[in-house]
């Protein structure tokens, strides 16, 4: 009696562990969708970033219909007054632009990540140039006009930032007239010193061929700011031999020029030895 009650007991137990295996297994595939229809309904509460890290990280190995299933409430979510609900948002759009199948997957949202570059908060702006340029296998073609309206803004905070929008820039549609347009126009401003690097060595890519923007980067060796020359040398230095033979006699100018500091005649002769590497 006891034995057949404990083998009874034991069955029961299994199918108890069955039922909560199963229960757990739909939970994960669905608990992506339940976050955030949580977060948008309780927004004063929002769970412990412990809670999205665990979230977030099932993403890579959702099925597509289960992301797509949740893509509804993650957008209420990135649209949402409050910071660190929609910053909770970019954490799950980002997650989903690692996916091998993320442009497809987004492809009918691409305007509104493109949107938050309207935001004035700089990390919301940040969130929606990074996950736009990271869809793969590529970015779809929908997301250069995205990049390009943002890139002709004039005002501080989008010029701020404008590096960001010439990187993905350069990656997707370097050969793109109205790029190529819209960098020399970038480049041409009267920009800040740090948006001048930062858009000096965003440009600095084998991928950029016009002879107009290399000539900008060869007159940006000798603008007074120390840190924009040295800048314009190592961007020199990633767009190839025709870029550096167009540069080197302001290469070899600073490279013996005792007046320069020591770090700008330190990367101006990198910049020449890649032009004349060395025989082995």
């Amino acid at each position: 009696m006891f034995a057949r009650r404990f083998v009874k007991f034991g069955c029961s137990l299994s199918i108890i562990a069955v039922v909560a295996l199963t229960y757990r297994v739909h939970a994960q595939t669905s608990s992506l969708q339940e976050f955030y229809q949580s977060l948008v309904q309780n927004p004063s509460s929002p769970p412990a970033y412990e809670n999205l890290r665990k979230v977030t990280g099932q993403i890579e190995k959702l099925r597509p219909e289960e992301i797509i299933k949740a893509l509804p409430a993650i957008f209420a979510a990135l649209t949402h007054k409050d910071n660190t609900v929609s910053g909770y948002a970019d954490s799950a759009l980002f997650s989903i632009a690692l996916r091998p199948d993320s442009a497809e997957l987004l492809r009918g949202h691409v305007d509104a990540v493109g949107y938050e570059l309207t935001s004035p908060a700089p990390e919301r702006r940040a969130a929606a140039l990074v996950i736009l340029g990271t869809l793969k296998p590529v970015p779809p073609p929908e997301v250069v006009p995205i990049f390009l309206a943002f890139l002709k803004r004039t005002d501080a905070d989008a010029q701020a930032q404008g590096s960001g929008a010439i990187f993905e820039l350069v990656h997707i549609a370097p050969e793109n007239p109205e790029v190529i347009a819209a960098l020399r126009d970038f480049l041409s401003r009267p920009l800040d010193n740090k948006s001048r690097r930062e858009a000096l060595v965003a440009v600095g890519k084998a991928t950029v061929k016009d002879a107009q923007i290399v000539a900008m980067m060869i007159a940006s060796l000798d603008d007074p700011d120390m840190g924009v020359r040295i800048s314009a040398a190592q961007a020199l230095s990633g767009m190839g031999q025709q870029a550096l033979q167009q540069a080197s006699p302001v290469l070899q100018r600073l490279a013996n020029d005792p007046n320069q500091p020591a770090d700008v005649r330190t990367a101006v002769r990198d910049a020449v030895q890649k032009l004349h590497p060395p025989q082995r």
